[in-house]
């Protein structure tokens, strides 16, 4: 179910089906995104400048921005980062062969390190929900 939060200039949604929760947005903007209030998301907290920025870094596309589609950075490098207790997320473009395929990513890819993703090799979120004994 997707959810829309507005400042009168721009409508963030959200597509919590999508969120792998890496945690950029919560580091990125925590008088934004703090999952300890609700909602979640103040969106007065910051500048609309400043959200819109935040968001196109969203590796999943989780967050978006109403009416805005984000053309990825022209990047000739590739970057990885590893999330503490999170996945790997590949910008850049990444190239996945595994025994049955290959799949040729363009843009933003996000690799499961907790092996519980229902969609593994690729993140999910598993991570992020607590682990059953």
């Amino acid at each position: 179910m997707e959810k829309e939060y507005s400042n009168g200039e721009i409508t963030v949604l959200w597509k919590p089906d999508l969120c792998i929760h890496s945690g950029i947005c919560l580091k990125g903007l925590p008088k934004v995104f703090n999952l300890k209030q609700r909602p979640w998301v103040n969106i007065n907290a910051a500048s609309s400048e400043d959200i819109v920025q935040l968001v196109r870094e969203c590796p999943s596309k989780a967050l978006s921005i109403k009416g805005v589609k984000f053309k990825e950075k022209q990047n000739p490098e590739v970057e990885v980062k590893l999330i503490p207790g999170g996945p790997i997320i590949i910008k850049g473009g990444a190239t996945v062969t595994d025994r049955s395929k290959t799949t040729v990513f363009n843009e933003t890819v996000s690799f499961c390190r907790c092996k519980r993703s229902g969609n593994y090799p690729y993140c999910d979120g598993t991570h992020a929900q607590p682990k059953e004994n």
